[in-house]
């Protein structure tokens, strides 16, 4: 796999060098993706306002998720037939790059929402301007080079050949306090990292969009009891054990939600549980729609607070995630009131339902940025400095 990898990036590197001498620089936006092969709400609002105000800046978007398959084999080396077993995929990828780095060398700002292949790889030409804007507000748990030889994180040297989270200008984050985690995860200095916010914080402030309204049609319980959303993280074992908080949950008093990650095989079947369908209806807009919000490791809790929705941890499997990926912030000291290991301690909260707002505001100021509401013009002011 290593030999594979250091023969695409020298292809690669030798292509792109040919795109750069025939192609100009353009006044042009590019925002690409591999997270998804929707585009994300964040670049949505973000292209939507830059052709209200700067109308004439070309804009090129490319939002195409990798195979699994392809992923899979990078991360996990045991895995290698898998790529030649899935060489479709493969080759179409390869393609793929390829229109992506003559997006890339054409373009004076590149905006990538997570790790890019031909951004971090290759050598830009002067002048280009990649902005990466995170897909997660905040870094409860860690990631990239904070988890490079973990069990959930990539190999050292597959990190080092694939220059992880390299040729970064701007590196966007939701507050003050994720500046230093963010620039652990993305070994890069501290002032690279912006705490301006993302437009999707802006989203959760905005005015009913309609959208609640239909959530609420669809969903008629959510107006006869207050509303629990259940959001885990991801786990790449799949490995799930919240039995107990399904168990012991006061269903007489409280509606429980449940968003499900798309990566994430779980199935629920329990017909007490109101299971949203994420292709259908976005977790921003149910969280919209909910009073407390029980998560453990995932962004959602930023995202929660920013709408100012009570937010609880329920972490079962603190010690071992702890080793196996590693956290940020260590939620029984930051927020003891409201965090625990056992569903029945967890679930008393809602029991007692003397939820102290206090303490949702002292989390809220640490962890929101400052600049709420202006997150959006923040980002297109970036951009536009950096366009002249």
């Amino acid at each position: 796999m290593k030999i594979l990898l250091y023969l695409l990036k020298i292809n690669l590197n030798i292509h792109y060098f040919f795109i750069k001498l025939f192609t100009k620089t353009k006044r042009q936006v590019f925002f690409l993706s591999h997270q998804s092969n929707c585009i994300s709400l964040n670049y949505e609002l973000l292209i939507k306002e830059l052709r209200k105000i700067e109308p004439k800046i070309e804009i090129k978007v490319i939002c195409k998720k990798v195979d699994e398959d392809i992923n899979a084999t990078i991360r996990n080396e045991k895995q290698n037939n898998n790529l030649f077993k899935k060489l479709k995929p493969s080759v179409k990828y390869y393609f793929l790059i390829h229109k992506q780095m003559y997006y890339i060398a054409t373009s004076k700002v590149v905006i990538i929402d997570g790790y890019n292949l031909p951004v971090s790889i290759l050598k830009h030409k002067k002048g280009t301007i990649v902005i990466q804007l995170w897909h997660a507000l905040a870094a409860i748990k860690q990631f990239g080079y904070q988890t490079i030889g973990k069990a959930y994180g990539l190999k050292e040297d597959v990190a080092r050949i694939l220059k992880m989270h390299n040729n970064y200008d701007y590196i966007i984050c939701g507050s003050e306090a994720m500046r230093q985690p963010f620039a652990e995860a993305f070994n890069t200095p501290i002032e690279k990292i912006l705490p301006i916010g993302t437009p999707v914080i802006d989203y959760l402030l905005s005015e009913d969009n309609g959208k609640e309204e239909q959530i609420k049609k669809a969903f008629q319980q959510f107006s006869k009891k207050q509303n629990v959303l259940y959001s885990p993280t991801f786990r790449n074992d799949n490995n799930y054990d919240f039995q107990d908080l399904i168990d012991n949950f006061d269903y007489e008093k409280y509606n429980l939600v449940m968003t499900i990650h798309p990566k994430s095989n779980i199935k629920i079947e329990d017909k007490r549980i109101t299971v949203v369908d994420s292709k259908k209806y976005s977790t921003l807009d149910i969280l919209k729609c909910m009073d407390y919000v029980i998560t453990d490791y995932s962004a959602i809790a930023v995202e929660a607070l920013v709408c100012n929705k009570k937010v609880m941890f329920f972490l079962y499997d603190y010690e071992e995630y702890s080793k196996q990926n590693g956290l940020n912030i260590d939620l029984f000291e930051e927020f003891p009131l409201y965090t625990a290991k056992n569903a029945n301690e967890l679930l008393k909260v809602l029991k007692e339902d003397n939820y102290d707002l206090k303490e949702l505001k002292r989390l809220r100021e640490k962890y929101v940025p400052n600049t709420l509401g202006n997150c959006t013009k923040r980002m297109i002011d970036l951009i536009r400095k950096e366009l002249q």
